[in-house]
């Protein structure tokens, strides 16, 4: 009888560790910043200004050739919504990129995806040869600019931007 109470104390305990460990890997993962992708890169851009002339648009994630084009992505099936800014210039390689994926878990894997396979010469003449993404909960930023346009913004200061956006924290930042 002492062996049986013994056996389900102490099958109690683990389960109660089990679960309080199971709720720590939770918080782990931050939250990420909410609202429209429009308004966070609004957001962005209210942090730090670029000085070029702009166009957010939302992507739509069923036109696969469209999706690989801006953000390297050959399917969207981890990706909730995307949405790109990029300079109405077509001479000016700087290009900000935002995709939510539908499970956070999956943001590093979609962030490494993008990095991987975006095309740092899609403009005519120009390449962006400085790259960053980063990530913050179920939100990815990928971001590209020219560095010959550094006077004016880099991809550091675009991801400081959305790490404050993002209220001060970031789960990632990959670069090439």
């Amino acid at each position: 009888m002492l062996k049986r109470i013994m056996s389900i104390l102490i099958m109690g305990i683990m389960v109660i560790g089990m679960t309080a460990c199971g709720k720590a890997a939770e918080k782990e993962v931050s939250k990420g910043p909410e609202g429209e992708l429009s308004a966070i890169i609004d957001q962005i851009y209210e942090k730090k200004n670029t000085d070029l002339m702009l166009e957010t648009t939302k992507l739509d994630l069923t036109d696969t050739e469209i999706l690989k084009y801006n953000t390297g992505l050959s399917d969207a099936s981890l990706v909730k919504e995307a949405a790109i800014s990029e300079a109405l210039i077509s001479s000016q390689a700087y290009s900000l990129i935002l995709v939510r994926v539908k499970d956070s878990k999956d943001a590093k894997t979609v962030a490494q995806e993008m990095l991987d396979g975006v095309n740092q010469s899609k403009w005519i003449c120009v390449t962006a040869d400085d790259l960053k993404v980063a990530g913050c909960g179920d939100v990815v930023l990928l971001v590209m600019v020219a560095s010959n346009m550094s006077d004016t913004v880099t991809s550091e200061q675009i991801v400081e931007a959305f790490k404050a956006v993002a209220g001060g924290n970031l789960d990632f930042t990959l670069e090439k």
